[in-house]
């Protein structure tokens, strides 16, 4: 389980994938985000969110979820607007007895949040084909400058 506290960042949204990718490698089917403490999301957060979702369905089917908790009526408005709020579980739950751990998150480097936003904003076209004309400029953008040369 994660907690978000705050609005998520670009370097939130690498953690979200790498930590994604090490539970998918150890077998973990299901993922709770804690959204009691995030005001709101931004479309990259979305799509790593969908990231997760792709990677646990793949991996065990209609057996592998991932479940949003306590969300404010801004974030699921932001998630729903996007038409992807389908694509996770949604409760309510008092996660008292967890204890979570502080995280100190690193920066990214350039080159990685671009492909993360370039992937993120791809997940969200592929999940929902009228978010193609929403973001076609967005990728159109990460794109040309993924080709730029160094």
């Amino acid at each position: 389980m994660f907690r978000l506290v705050g609005r998520p960042s670009l370097d939130i949204s690498h953690h979200l994938r790498s930590s994604a990718d090490r539970l998918l490698a150890s077998g973990h089917r299901q993922v709770a985000l804690d959204l009691a403490a995030c005001p709101s999301v931004d479309s990259t957060f979305i799509g790593v969110m969908l990231y997760l979702v792709k990677g646990v369905r793949n991996a065990a089917g209609d057996e592998g979820s991932v479940c949003l908790l306590n969300l404010s009526e801004q974030v699921r408005r932001q998630i729903d607007t996007l038409g992807v709020l389908d694509r996770f579980r949604l409760a309510t739950a008092d996660a008292g007895g967890v204890q979570f751990e502080a995280v100190d998150v690193p920066a990214a480097d350039k080159a990685g949040t671009t492909h993360l936003c370039l992937e993120a904003h791809r997940n969200l076209i592929e999940a929902c084909s009228t978010n193609a004309a929403r973001f076609q400029d967005v990728i159109k953008f990460l794109e040309e400058d993924l080709n730029k040369p160094s």
